[in-house]
């Protein structure tokens, strides 16, 4: 066995690297878009040079490594014929096949740098077996139904596990084009969003302001079809036809964004008509837990709906199941090869797995705040800092929050992110508007302590990661106006005691100023860039926008 495991996401895009050590314990992830700060990191390596000495906590140049990456081979580059029956352009689908090869074969070259000795064998692992691993880590079940549905695999988009006594087992796979993920990117195109930086979460929030059209939705469902479980190609037209013909609905530059309303209302009804095809054929297997992995399992306005129309009786979802999850994924395989197991270990659910902002240099960056001027006050607040910062969030105040490690994955889940009082009819477009510098349609997520979830939404259940919107109770509706989309639902987080004491405590005394124990939970960026990842990019946030304060573990910074 070595010190430790190390794995590298090698899709060509969100490169990621994940590190678990000689016990099968996942302890750091993160992906590199946080550490450049670019959106998605297009052809970045997932080993970056700088980045990797993020890492000097655990190895050092005699730390013994493993290395693995997220495929089982390079993609190569495709020939024309890859654009027929895909939703790509030839031109895209050669520009992704590029990066994912340069990035697959270039893997693990700073690492050996870093610790300059050769880095040795490198183990490759199924894209797809990455996905799985990486969500049934995190799952608290020994036996499920796994399903992964992403843009493109090894050989497909989508795949079925059995996990049955912490070992996978697949069922099926997909194998060639026919793609719900990328079909979600067309879409997204179509609304005149971008796929590239991943803004397809636009089109969920859109498509709650619209209605499904019905010559829009007969339309959109011939692009693919569905057969025992597995999407193809389309059956009875080529899709090329399909993507002119549906040319007339999209949104043009510059065209009001309403006018893609009913486009994403549309393209989101046919994406849950294909999920209902294959998770009813899921339901022949009869396993009470489904876990859910790959860029497709983003979809929360999906997944809110699975549990009380398809008789699971848990679904869970990891923090991180897009290709930045991988890692972990190919880090777990490769102690697993090692180890001589079958079974896959089981994590603490921990999101909080990123870099930390107590680590090396703390001290420095934090006395350097003092230095930036046209502040009110700089104080540390120690152990008072929940209730200080429930008080102020009750009086109106728009808080950035930094504290202790980040979280892996898409969702800033209370160590990075931005939070008010949901109770104010204003704050959405506040937010939007003032700090944030996004559509003002964009929804935010309500945070709710675990064991209060019932109170306030119906068909409730855990999601600890914001991986499922659930409708509100009409009764809770006008108490809470700021977090409560357009068509009356919320994407929620909820917290414990375990796994963020200090979300849990602020929720608490937030409670005793305000009567209601939800905040507004947005994540700590603007729009366009990532989720902060220094102290000086949560200042330069503070100093740029309509935020009030920043807090930095129990430091409060305020304008």
């Amino acid at each position: 066995m070595k010190d430790y495991y190390l794995g590298l996401s090698t899709s060509g895009h969100d490169p990621a690297l994940a590190l678990v050590n000689g016990s099968g314990e996942l302890v750091f992830a993160e992906a590199t878009e946080r550490y450049v700060q670019q959106k998605r990191a297009w052809g970045i390596p997932p080993d970056h040079p700088d980045h990797i000495r993020s890492l000097g906590q655990f190895i050092d140049e005699k730390s013994a490594i493993q290395l693995s990456r997220t495929w089982s081979r390079s993609k190569g580059i495709p020939g024309e014929e890859a654009g027929q029956n895909a939703f790509h352009s030839t031109s895209e689908i050669e520009w992704m096949y590029r990066l994912q090869t340069r990035t697959f074969e270039d893997a693990g070259i700073h690492v050996g740098q870093y610790q300059q000795k050769e880095t040795g064998e490198i183990y490759d692992f199924d894209h797809h077996l990455c996905h799985a691993v990486n969500a049934c880590y995190s799952a608290p079940v020994s036996s499920g139904l796994c399903l992964v549905i992403d843009g493109e695999g090894d050989v497909g988009s989508a795949s079925l596990y059995h996990l049955k006594d912490r070992a996978l087992k697949r069922i099926w796979r997909s194998w060639g084009p026919g793609s719900l993920g990328t079909y979600y990117s067309w879409l997204t195109g179509l609304c005149d969003f971008d796929w590239r930086i991943g803004e397809a979460w636009k089109v969920m929030g859109l498509a709650a302001f619209g209605q499904p059209r019905e010559e829009i939705v007969d339309l959109l469902k011939k692009s693919i079809h569905i057969q025992s479980g597995k999407p193809y190609p389309p059956k009875e037209v080529a899709l090329s036809e399909i993507k002119k013909s549906a040319e007339q609905f999209m949104r043009l530059p510059g065209e009001d964004i309403m006018k893609a309303a009913d486009l994403a209302a549309s393209g989101q009804a046919v994406y849950a008509l294909w999920l209902d095809e294959i998770l009813t054929h899921c339901g022949k297997y009869e396993e009470e837990n489904l876990i859910l992995s790959g860029g497709c399992a983003l979809n929360s306005s999906y997944n809110g709906t699975i549990k009380s129309r398809f008789g699971f009786t848990n679904v869970f979802v990891p923090a991180a199941p897009a290709d930045d999850g991988n890692a972990a994924g190919s880090a777990l395989l490769s102690w697993m090869k090692d180890a001589d197991t079958s079974q896959i270990p089981m994590g603490n659910m921990s999101p909080y797995l990123g870099t930390d902002v107590n680590g090396p240099g703390s001290d420095r960056k934090l006395k350097s705040v003092e230095n930036f001027g046209g502040f009110s006050s700089v104080s540390d607040l120690g152990e008072r800092s929940a209730a200080q910062i429930a008080r102020k969030l009750s009086e109106g105040k728009i808080i950035g929050v930094m504290r202790g490690r980040a979280e892996f994955g898409p969702r800033a889940l209370g160590n990075r992110s931005i939070l008010a009082d949901p109770r104010s009819p204003g704050m959405k477009d506040m937010i939007n508007k003032k700090v944030k510098g996004r559509e003002g349609y964009r929804p935010f997520a309500p945070v709710v302590p675990e064991a209060r979830v019932s109170d306030f939404f119906d068909q409730a259940q855990p999601s600890p990661y914001m991986s499922f919107t659930l409708p509100w109770k009409t009764d809770m509706i006008s108490q809470v106006p700021a977090v409560v989309h357009q068509d009356g639902t919320g994407r929620l987080q909820t917290v414990n005691e375990t796994l963020n004491p200090w979300m849990h405590a602020l929720l608490t005394e937030f409670e005793k100023v305000s009567r209601a124990p939800v905040i507004l939970n947005t994540s700590f960026n603007v729009m366009g860039k990532p989720i902060v990842h220094s102290v000086e990019d949560a200042m330069a946030v503070l100093v740029t926008t309509g935020l009030d304060a920043v807090l930095i573990d129990n430091v409060l910074i305020e304008k």
